[in-house]
């Protein structure tokens, strides 16, 4: 029986081996993913890099045709996807990382988020076909009509778009992950101008979603798994997060 197991194992293993590089999407999301630097790639990416027996092959793309074309089969998976978004996709048990959502104004506001209720008298901006969670996202379809208080960007550079609405006085709330946030801020040299405002309680996993029908799905997903527990266990975070700025919490 254990050379049966260890036969197994070791045939599983030459599988993900000899098996094509994973073909992942995702959006432009840095530090975690930086596609305009091919030398500084995010640190999500590099982590991948190490972790997986060949490099990815990374696609970017809007976070909305990036989920579409992965459920559809067009590229193997996504970098970065919530537990809620992940329906019709695959994930494993290993989070890639874990998010703090934090809500942003003009450094000139007083205003500060104090659940769902206090965004009533607020224009946020926001992202679409991203999840904020079971409370926000039913706060925020219950106010979709109202274009004035809930904008939703969609395209390219949606972050950069939305603070310089936040800038310019068209919104005054802007609720993203905070290491984008202030990863932006800080090169921009904006940090001055915008003042953190409150944060959702719960920090979120986001994992690598799989396309169900991938060929060696389980094995893929072990392999992530393994690699996420491995990576953590030794403590190479912190050195691959540290060379984007970026302490790990």
């Amino acid at each position: 029986m254990l050379h049966f197991a260890v036969a197994a194992l070791l045939l599983c293993s030459a599988l993900i081996a000899s098996a094509e590089p994973l073909r992942l999407a995702g959006d432009d999301w840095c530090p975690y993913i930086c596609p305009d630097n091919p030398d500084k790639p995010g640190y999500l990416l590099e982590a991948l890099s190490r972790i997986l027996n060949q490099p990815p092959i990374f696609e970017p793309l809007p976070w909305p045709r990036a989920l579409q074309m992965a459920r559809e089969g067009l590229v193997d998976g996504v970098v970065g996807a919530y537990p809620e978004e992940s329906e019709n996709l695959a994930i494993g048990d290993e989070p890639i990382g874990w998010v703090t959502m934090r809500f942003y104004t003009r450094a000139d506001s007083q205003w500060h988020y104090q659940g769902p209720a206090s965004l009533d008298d607020q224009s946020i901006g926001l992202a679409q076909g991203y999840s904020y969670g079971a409370q926000l996202d039913a706060w925020r379809d219950s106010h979709l009509d109202d274009h004035d208080q809930v904008q939703v960007l969609s395209g390219e550079r949606v972050l950069e778009r939305n603070i310089q609405k936040l800038l310019l006085g068209r919104i005054s709330v802007l609720l993203e992950d905070s290491r984008i946030v202030e990863h932006y801020l800080h090169r921009h040299r904006l940090s001055e101008r915008v003042r953190a405002a409150g944060q959702l309680a719960d920090k979120r996993p986001m994992y690598v979603a799989l396309n169900p029908r991938l060929e060696s799905l389980k094995e893929r997903l072990a392999e992530l798994d393994d690699g996420l527990r491995e990576f953590r266990r030794n403590d190479q975070w912190k050195a691959v997060m540290q060379g984007y700025g970026v302490a790990v919490e």
